[in-house]
């Protein structure tokens, strides 16, 4: 399955924030949380979400709420950002094939949703469910579609696949 749901986690809060205070600081449909600097090799958290309590606390609570998955092994986070995608638009069809891809998984938590917005990931398509915290596939052939009449708000968080630094057993 390349879309699966994980569970539900209050996004109220942070929502809230959002709507009040940062959805003017969305630059092209996109307000980074997290995300590489410089030089650095792993994603940091950017000064948006430094100064948004609401929005640390969610990043926090899916990070812990991910162990389970990961053999009780808590992951690190990677990049982080919301997803504005406007009335009537869509997004371009992509496949991510890079290094960083295979070494994240893909969380996709819908902070704002409406009955015309469809999220695609090969061959499956979901209306994704306001706090429901969904597992996408974002290697393999995706796309955003809203054909409401409101903007939709999709919170996305990559966690980092623990790699296991054990050699492997001889045969």
């Amino acid at each position: 399955m390349t879309i699966q749901p994980l569970g539900f986690l209050d996004t109220s809060a942070m929502m809230a924030m959002y709507v009040v205070k940062y959805a003017k600081s969305v630059d092209n449909g996109i307000l980074s949380l997290r995300d590489f600097k410089d030089d650095e090799s792993d994603p940091t958290d950017l000064a948006v979400l430094r100064e948004w309590k609401s929005a640390r606390a969610l990043l926090a609570r899916i990070r812990a709420s991910a162990a389970p998955f990961f053999d009780g092994t808590t992951p690190s986070l990677g990049c982080a950002f919301i997803e504005v995608l406007p009335p009537q638009a869509g997004t371009q069809w992509t496949i991510l094939q890079d290094d960083y891809a295979e070494a994240h998984r893909r969380t996709r938590t819908c902070l704002i949703g409406g009955p015309g917005a469809m999220s695609y990931s090969g061959p499956a398509a979901a209306n994704l469910l306001p706090g429901m915290v969904n597992l996408v596939d974002h290697r393999t052939l995706c796309s955003e579609t809203n054909t409401g009449d409101f903007p939709r708000v999709h919170l996305i968080v990559d966690i980092k696949v623990p790699v296991d630094d054990a050699p492997e057993p001889e045969s």
